[in-house]
């Protein structure tokens, strides 16, 4: 009975593990998408200024 108790806790453990490993993924690809999103925005902003200044 014990072996089954064990098993169920480490399935549970590596099920949550694992869950934390994407969610770290997903989030550290949004930080990197969102900053290049930012340079981007940055380089159109200036590109809009200088046409708007001439």
């Amino acid at each position: 009975m014990e072996d089954k108790s064990m098993t169920g806790t480490l399935y549970l453990f590596s099920g949550f593990s694992i869950t934390w490993i994407i969610l770290f993924i997903y989030l550290f690809s949004m930080v990197k998408r969102q900053k290049s999103l930012e340079i981007q925005i940055e380089k159109i902003s200036s590109k809009l200024e200088k046409v708007q200044n001439r």
